[in-house]
């Protein structure tokens, strides 16, 4: 289990899927992604894209931070089951949330919120060569605005080349995570 780290649902234990190709990001990254997080966005304002969202902890974390709403975007029918029981356990209006079973690589050429800049958290599987070709859509995509920021978390030993329109502005590493934080330009 995992828990909410801050906010309205701050304590809240999250049920996990369990499997060989599931990695939930435990609870000391996602804090530490969190307060890297918070002086750079005004939580109510951020529509949060958690694409491979698998449990959906950074979608609801942000949103028991104040997040203005939150995509849930999952391929897995075993994992979104996941996110439905925990979105329950919160008991969200329906408004606040969007489920999506669909890979996220298809399903971010249809996003569209034409009103302000999201927060992207872009967390594949490790072992998933998804990350350049994702990064490359978010940087070309017109509804992903300027001033948008992108969570990117992987393995230290991963190198990410990022597009030339997303600009690093905060690099962290915890033990054999790697957390970036870009900001489309």
């Amino acid at each position: 289990m995992i828990r909410i780290i801050a906010g309205e649902y701050r304590g809240l234990k999250l049920k996990v899927p369990t499997g060989q190709d599931v990695r939930p990001t435990s609870d000391r990254v996602r804090e530490a992604l969190f307060n890297l997080l918070t002086p750079l966005l005004n939580w109510e304002k951020m529509t949060v894209l958690d694409l491979y969202a698998g449990s959906g902890a950074l979608g609801l974390e942000a949103l028991s931070r104040g997040a203005l709403k939150a995509v849930f975007v999952e391929s897995s029918r075993k994992q979104m089951k996941i996110i439905r029981q925990n979105i329950e356990l919160l008991s969200l209006k329906q408004t606040k949330f969007e489920l999506v079973q669909d890979r996220a690589g298809k399903w971010i050429t249809l996003f569209a919120d034409p009103q302000n800049p999201a927060l992207v958290f872009l967390d594949p599987p490790f072992s998933s060569n998804e990350y350049k070709l994702l990064l490359e859509k978010l940087s070309l995509l017109p509804t992903i605005r300027s001033g948008s920021l992108i969570t990117v978390e992987s393995t230290q030993t991963r190198e990410i080349l990022f597009p030339n329109n997303l600009e690093l502005i905060k690099h962290r590493r915890y033990g054999s995570i790697t957390l970036d934080i870009l900001r489309k330009g």
